[in-house]
């Protein structure tokens, strides 16, 4: 319950947080708590466990049980992971970390799928490798963030 509070909390502070900045992604005085190169390599698998927006045009549509795991070690920064969301659904892909204007660490993921030339970022507003992330997700739409938590932290959402 906990861990929900905290996500539906930074989700709402991420959402109404405009009127004073862009987002709280976008602010380098806050990089300590968006370090998302130290959660790989993934020791455990993620699940997004919620999401403000009803379908995810790259991570699943309107699936219910999106979730990334290592499929193998990293190489020069970038992380392959196994995507998988519905009954039968798999997809590799490759994640590579990378720096937001004015950053020293971090904080933007990039998800490329195997023999895709495109790729999609998702942007830390919040990172604990323990305990949860706050994404905004900009290929979604405007204001739209998802809550991901690791496995071992799954059934305290």
């Amino acid at each position: 319950m906990h861990f929900a509070l905290l996500g539906i909390t930074a989700l709402l502070v991420l959402q109404y947080s405009r009127a004073t900045s862009p987002y709280l992604d976008q602010n380098p005085a806050l990089q300590k708590y968006q370090d998302e190169a130290s959660i790989f390599p993934l020791e455990e698998t993620w699940y997004m466990a919620y999401r403000n927006f009803e379908l995810d045009p790259v991570f699943g549509g309107d699936a219910k049980c999106v979730r990334f795991k290592s499929s193998g070690p990293g190489e020069d920064g970038a992380y392959p992971v196994l995507l998988q969301y519905a009954p039968n659904f798999s997809a590799d892909a490759t994640v590579t970390p990378s720096l937001s204007p004015g950053y020293t660490i971090e904080n933007v993921l990039n998800f490329q799928a195997q023999g895709q030339a495109a790729s999609v970022q998702g942007i830390s507003a919040y990172t604990d490798v323990k305990k949860c992330v706050v994404f905004r997700l900009p290929y979604a739409g405007e204001g739209k963030c998802a809550l991901l938590v690791p496995e071992s932290k799954l059934k305290l959402v």
